[in-house]
Order: structure tokens, then sequence, then C-alpha cells
């Protein structure tokens, strides 16, 4: 049998999120300075989530946000809409190269970029839902915005996301572990404002026939 072959890419890590009771990393390929497409490492599991084993750097830690990081890929493994999930090689390390400087997001962001498809939401959201009939529409599943001003707030004690992008609202989860932990035992209500914000939303498979998507502020 012929081996799978490895390939080492350089990402700038634009998120980090829960997910599964593990991880789901993604960030955009940089190759001699010029910012590439979207790339989603995924381990062989069921859901393709990752634990903190699969992506402990060489250092001991884990990937932050901003980080460039060279990742150990096989191959790509789109799957329906998520299209830039990419299996990773489990035997191999990971190693931070770099940082990318805050002020770099804004040549991160993608142009004209629509969050997929409006006008559906869930009971604690706004424009934060898509029915499983539209998703044969759909060919990607990550986005970078910004700057926009976000607002935090916790609903039912879920921590979520309210902010405007092209003239359309949206409130959706948030999905970031550090920021779960800021907000965690809040009550109800507003929790943190953030102006000039850069949010990475990703697309994810939900239980039901109405897939989320999620925001990482």
């Amino acid at each position: 049998m012929k081996a799978n072959p490895t390939q080492a890419q350089t990402l700038v890590i634009l998120a980090n999120s829960c997910k599964h009771n593990g991880r789901c990393l993604a960030g955009k390929r940089l190759t001699n300075g010029h910012v590439g497409g979207w790339v989603r490492p995924v381990s062989a599991q069921p859901t393709g989530a990752l634990t903190l084993t699969d992506q402990t750097l060489t250092d001991g830690t884990t990937p932050a946000l901003l980080d460039l990081v060279k990742v150990p890929l096989r191959h790509p493994a789109p799957c329906d809409f998520q299209s830039e999930n990419h299996l990773i090689h489990p035997q191999r390390d990971w190693t931070r190269v770099g940082r990318l400087n805050a002020a770099g997001l804004s040549h991160l962001v993608d142009p004209d970029a629509t969050l997929w498809i409006n006008g559906f939401s869930s009971f604690r959201g706004c424009n934060d839902r898509v029915p499983q009939n539209r998703l044969a529409d759909l060919d990607h599943s990550l986005i970078l915005i910004g700057p926009v001003s976000v607002a935090l707030h916790v609903a039912s004690g879920q921590l979520r996301a309210r902010f405007i992008h092209q003239d359309v609202t949206y409130d959706l989860a948030v999905t970031d572990p550090d920021l779960k932990a800021a907000c965690a035992g809040r009550p109800d209500g507003v929790a943190a404002s953030h102006p000039d914000s850069f949010v990475c939303v990703s697309l994810a498979y939900c239980p039901d026939e109405l897939h989320d998507a999620e925001s990482k502020p």
C-alpha cells in the first residue's frame, strides 16, 4: 500500500474553538509572505475534532490566535459544505514559526463576504442557521469579516455575539474557549462590547435539519 504523502503548511491561526469535547482549528495559508485560502485541519475521528494532543506544539503549548503554525497535513478532506477540511498527520509535530501582528488582520478579511443564507434563526439567535435543503448551494464554511462592533451577551446561559455586517444583523453562538471562560457564570444580559473587531465565522454541523453559524471574535 502506498503511504499517504504529508505536506506541512504554514497557517495563520484565526479560530481555535470548542467542538464535540475537542477543538476546531482554522486558518489561512501563508506561503512566502502571500496569504492563501482557508484550511481547517481535521482528525480521522467521525466529528473531525482535534484533541489537545493532536495540536500540541513542539514547545509544549497549543496554537493561539494569530500564531503562524506549520501543520502537517495528509490531503484535502472536504465534507459537504466544509470544503476547507484537510486531514492531519497525527504522528508529525506542529511547529510555531512566528506570529502575525494584529494590524495585519485587515489584509486577511474576505472581501465582500456575505454570511451564507439569511432569514433562518434559532430561538436565541438571528440569522444563525441554514436549512438542510439549502446546503447544496454552499461551497465554503469559513469567513473572516471586520472591523465590526461586537456585543457579547449571555442568553439562557449561552455566550453569543451580536453584530451588523453588510446592513444585516447577526446573533451567533460564541465557541472561542477563552471568551467563554472569561464570561462564564455571568447572568443573562450584555457581557462586553468590542468595537472594531474582526470575527471568524464558521458554518458547523447541527444534529437537526438546520445548521449553525458560529462566531469567534
